[in-house]
């Protein structure tokens, strides 16, 4: 048995237990690519011309109660939601969308692409 414990005495014990911090040396770069990134994902708003629009307007009457693919730019970005068209309002110029349960407001003019979504058929 003697000799079990002096081999035990020749095993290394290691560093144990170290933690390190993320290595960090300019704050300011993260910060810059940041900002360069978001900076990036803005876009321009779609210049759509009349008869698109009018195009786009009769699409959204036709699939009003239907499952759809709205794509619409608001404030420097491109979304794309699944939902369903509850009401277009003439006079506002406001599409009404529900998803989920949430009741979503999109102003018609930075509508630029709608597709009827057949969830059924996807699945």
């Amino acid at each position: 048995m003697n000799s079990c414990k002096l081999s035990d005495n020749n095993i290394p014990q290691g560093r144990g237990m170290i933690k390190w911090m993320a290595f960090k040396t300019m704050p300011e770069q993260y910060e810059n690519v940041d900002r360069l990134m978001e900076e990036q994902a803005h876009v321009p708003e779609p210049a759509l011309n009349i008869d698109l629009l009018q195009e786009l307007e009769l699409k959204l009457r036709e699939l009003q109660g239907e499952n759809v693919v709205l794509r619409y730019w608001d404030n420097g970005y491109e979304f794309q939601l699944e939902c369903v068209i509850e009401y277009i309002d003439d006079w506002s110029r406001t599409v009404t969308a529900i998803k989920d349960g949430n009741v979503i407001l999109i102003q018609f003019e930075h509508i630029y692409g709608i597709d009827r979504y057949d969830y059924l058929n996807v699945l």
